[in-house]
């Protein structure tokens, strides 16, 4: 036994140690570098900032959401209870308004923060919304609290720089003791109006 662990140790040391980034057949893939273990250190001339570059960090404004608004079709892709289904949807997106206009697939985004918090209506059940902006991405959760249990729905909305398309993806959980379920759907959007 004692050898079996000597030969292991040996030839976890004997292993070469190069980072992927640095494998010849690895070279030309896109992918995230998050520098965990050793992030690079900034030069000190970096960190010194002038009087007007520190003005300019306290003046940073948050844009209008009013360049997501507008109705996006495209076709999805439903993954629901072990059924896949292709089908065309809408989405409605506004600034503003009243929460009663909150639904599924409509969706009230903050005026001139990042971040809004509603409750709204769904078959008589209370269903809280989180919508978080950040750059050309929309998050939204919706929690829903049942008798038996609760569900959970999860959306990214990606849009193309130009704001006339958009990627979405929803991630649903619902933990009903009845009828638990997961599902996805995800799909591509095209402004019409």
């Amino acid at each position: 036994m004692k050898q079996l662990i000597l030969f292991f140790i040996i030839i976890l040391f004997s292993a070469a140690h190069a980072p992927a980034q640095e494998l010849d057949n690895l070279k030309d893939l896109k992918r995230p570098r998050y520098e965990a273990f050793f992030p690079d250190r900034p030069k000190p001339e970096e960190n010194q900032q002038t009087p007007n570059s520190a003005k300019a960090n306290e003046s940073i404004a948050i844009k209008d959401s009013s360049r997501f608004a507008g109705v996006f079709r495209g076709k999805v892709t439903v993954h629901y209870k072990g059924q896949m289904v292709n089908t065309e949807a809408t989405l409605h997106i506004f600034p503003g308004g009243n929460e009663k206009d909150s639904h599924f697939n409509s969706y009230i985004l903050p005026v001139d923060k990042d971040y809004l918090e509603t409750t709204w209506k769904s078959e008589n059940k209370n269903v809280r919304r989180s919508v978080t902006i950040s750059g050309n991405t929309i998050y939204i959760t919706d929690l829903i609290a049942y008798k038996h249990g609760g569900n959970s729905q999860i959306r990214t909305l990606v849009f193309s720089p130009d704001y006339s398309a958009l990627t979405f993806l929803k991630t649903e959980f619902d933990d009903d003791n009845r009828d638990p379920a997961t599902g996805q759907i995800i799909g591509r959007f095209v402004r019409i109006q």
